[in-house]
């Protein structure tokens, strides 16, 4: 799976969350095939590095992830400041997440945390 950009910023207004800032060059490895004349971030990988960097940032433990409740509302392309929010509950096992580009909300979505720490 491709790994996310390098993060920017990381900003953490609570112990449970933390807002992500992303630069996604448009040579990043997500774009390639996905498409030549206009590239798109895949879904998939949005979940993928929403769990990655929660993991990272928030110590969610998560090994899987099941029950995926996602919206894409816009289509997330290069460019710098896509920002991402992350709120882990885990009491209740889930990992909530929001990509923003442009100021505008692009996918948001919550997951069930399997594997990881009650």
């Amino acid at each position: 799976m491709t790994a996310p950009p390098p993060v920017r910023a990381v900003s953490r207004p609570a112990p449970d969350s933390a807002l992500v800032l992303l630069d996604l060059p448009a040579d990043h490895p997500a774009f390639a095939g996905h498409f030549p004349d206009q590239p798109v971030l895949p879904g998939v990988l949005q979940t993928h590095w929403a769990l990655t960097l929660g993991d990272d940032l928030l110590a969610t433990g998560c090994r899987a992830a099941t029950d995926f409740q996602v919206k894409f509302r816009r289509v997330i392309g290069p460019g710098p400041g896509l920002e991402l929010s992350l709120r882990h509950d885990a009491g209740r096992r889930t990992l909530a997440f929001e990509y923003r580009q442009n100021g505008e909300t692009a996918a948001q979505g919550r997951v069930r945390l399997t594997g990881a720490a009650p």
